[in-house]
């Protein structure tokens, strides 16, 4: 299971070819998500940037799915939630290191339970996880796939 957060992690990350790679790489061990790294085949790194920058980062007036806890929690960013998942970090032996995203992105809080298996964590994501999910999947033909995959897996989990 905990490859499977670490795929998702990266799938939510900004494109790259090194997490490309590293999405490629896990997926050759969770044959389940084959489909989804084959739909990201058919797109150029360029194409998978814009929508990621699109969905996530720039779209104006607001917003489309904001990838932070604190947003869903608080209605807006760098909020509480975030200084509170940077503790749980803490108290679990992790340093958060800054680099590029806040303690409360999606990946960042992917990756954590990629690491740890903490059912305590996991219950808080499935507070706001899913309205991100939900957005995600209604607004991009792109990432709505990973984001549907992601459900399911949080749900069994």
């Amino acid at each position: 299971m905990n490859e499977k957060f670490r795929f998702f992690s990266l799938v939510f990350s900004y494109p790259s070819e090194k997490t490309l790679g590293e999405i490629e790489a896990l997926a050759s061990h969770l044959p389940e998500y084959a489909h989804l790294v084959e739909s990201l085949r058919s797109h150029t790194l360029e194409e998978l940037q814009t929508e990621y920058t699109r969905l996530f980062v720039t779209d104006f007036p607001t917003l489309t799915c904001p990838p932070y806890e604190s947003y869903y929690r608080e209605g807006s960013l760098y909020g509480n939630a975030s200084i509170e998942v940077e503790d749980i970090y803490r108290n679990h032996g992790l340093e958060y290191s800054f680099e590029g995203e806040p303690p409360d992105h999606i990946s960042v809080e992917l990756e954590f339970l990629a690491l740890t298996g903490d059912e305590e964590f996991a219950r808080r994501m499935k507070e706001w996880v899913f309205e991100f999910t939900e957005r995600v999947r209604k607004n991009s033909g792109i990432y709505g796939p990973f984001a549907e995959e992601l459900e399911k897996l949080l749900k069994e989990f």
